[in-house]
């Protein structure tokens, strides 16, 4: 089964650094068998999730 793993802040001023520390303590690394990461950083939450390029990848 794959894992896929969206990471996604809403502005410059904020950073995916916890959520990738987190999921990577879990072993949910991009690369590692059977798991992708996505991430949309700086991205307002006003755009669809499906018009995000990080999440619409896949």
């Amino acid at each position: 089964m794959a894992e896929l793993v969206y990471t996604r802040v809403s502005t410059d001023e904020q950073s995916t650094a916890r959520q990738t520390h987190v999921i990577g303590e879990a072993g949910l690394v991009d690369g590692a068998d059977g798991v992708r990461v996505f991430a949309d950083p700086a991205t307002s939450s006003k755009i669809p999730a499906l018009e995000r390029e990080g999440f619409g990848t896949g």
